[in-house]
């Protein structure tokens, strides 16, 4: 009797063990901003999951470490403007892959819209080659 419950003991204990160890490790969001001189002057807030993760400047990009799964981007223009997140995109983050997601900024008349666009690491290479790293995303340098 007590070799059965050592054993089960034992098995319970690695089984534990065992799932702590493989948890999931958390895929990488590259927000990348390179829009032309359209808003150059002031900064774009990104959120991921409508929490405020970063504001960047014009010809740079941040990295994000998030959980796999479903997330949103959206992003909101500084200074005068409405207010007013963009539509959200939705993307899948999954374990150890990078999405790479730019800030995109169109005109039509008079008023300039920014959305964000999910891209490939083929069109990002070209992008972050000619950006600059933003390590502190939220403050201020």
């Amino acid at each position: 009797m007590k070799t059965i419950k050592f054993f089960t003991f034992l098995a319970l204990a690695l089984t534990i063990s065992l799932n702590s160890f493989s948890q999931n490790k958390p895929g990488q969001v590259y927000l990348i901003r390179s829009t032309g001189y359209t808003g150059s002057a002031v900064n774009y807030r990104l959120y991921i999951d409508d929490k405020l993760v970063c504001k960047l400047k014009n010809k740079s990009f941040s990295i994000h470490d998030i959980s796999t799964g479903d997330h949103t981007v959206s992003v909101v223009s500084g200074g005068i403007s409405n207010g007013k997140k963009s539509a959200p995109l939705k993307i899948t983050v999954a374990e150890g892959k990078v999405n790479y997601i730019s800030i995109v900024s169109t005109q039509s008349g008079y008023v300039n819209k920014i959305t964000c666009q999910e891209i490939t690491q083929n069109s990002a290479d070209p992008l972050l080659s000619k950006a600059t790293q933003n390590k502190s995303c939220l403050t201020e340098k």
